[in-house]
């Protein structure tokens, strides 16, 4: 993608952050050593390739505000925590936020919160950015509705950045049980669903593509990078 490169700032472990559910801890336990080093390495080169995406795509990033939302130990954040006037870390998982959190020592303008923006919660008033972007989060939303909803409020006329799978039969998930997510996205779908809810000039096209090691077997990954403009204020209620 043309464009600027991101300037690098941090990057974190990929075993920065305790599992967020029970079987998550299966999964090491599935792979051997060698396929588990295997998916690290490949964790590190999509987080890589995912902020370079979102920083190419927007040129004036240095006096915006962004929100990585999902943020996980902070793999896409942290890396473009330099290119942001503001950052702020957020995910639905106490101790996601503690790691990200504990990664960003020292980055004065690097904020931590548990947020989650799916359910009817109140939100933090001072919660105000120009960007919002997510990677491999969307498909764990369980109100993706109530989602789009509320980010006019904490984003109005914003940019939104989503970067998740496409629909995979739950090839991707076969090594967690009892996983209740979505197996990834069909992409016309996705588009008309936030259509549906106010958002303008929405475009999807592929931004990274490897394969993982799910329960011994080597399993395609295939990822777009959706774009889009978020309403300027939030539908009536």
């Amino acid at each position: 993608m043309a464009g600027r490169l991101r300037r690098a700032t941090t990057t974190v472990p990929c075993c920065a952050v305790p599992p967020r559910h029970a079987a998550c801890r299966l999964i090491c336990m599935l792979v051997s050593p060698e396929q588990a080093a295997f998916n690290q390495t490949q964790v590190q080169k999509r987080s890589d390739a995912v902020a370079n995406a979102i920083c190419s795509a927007i040129p004036d990033s240095e006096r915006l505000a962004a929100l990585d939302y999902g943020c996980g130990p902070g793999h896409i954040g942290l890396r473009l925590a330099g290119d942001f006037r503001r950052m702020f870390l957020a995910d639905s998982d106490p101790d996601a936020v503690a790691s990200a959190a504990d990664a960003s020592r020292g980055l004065d303008n690097v904020s931590s919160l548990v947020l989650d923006l799916s359910i009817p919660t109140a939100l933090p008033p001072d919660l105000r950015v120009d960007v919002v972007f997510s990677c491999l989060s969307w498909h764990h939303v369980r109100d993706l509705d109530h989602l789009l909803d509320t980010l006019p409020i904490i984003a109005p006329g914003g940019r939104l950045m989503v970067v998740d799978m496409d629909a995979d039969g739950g090839a991707y998930h076969a090594d967690l049980p009892g996983f209740d997510g979505v197996h990834g996205f069909d992409r016309d779908e996705l588009r008309e669903r936030l259509t549906s809810h106010g958002y303008t000039d929405v475009t999807i096209a592929d931004v990274w593509a490897s394969q993982k090691w799910v329960a011994g077997t080597l399993t395609d990954l295939s990822l777009f990078m959706l774009q889009a403009r978020i309403p300027p204020v939030p539908p009536p209620t």
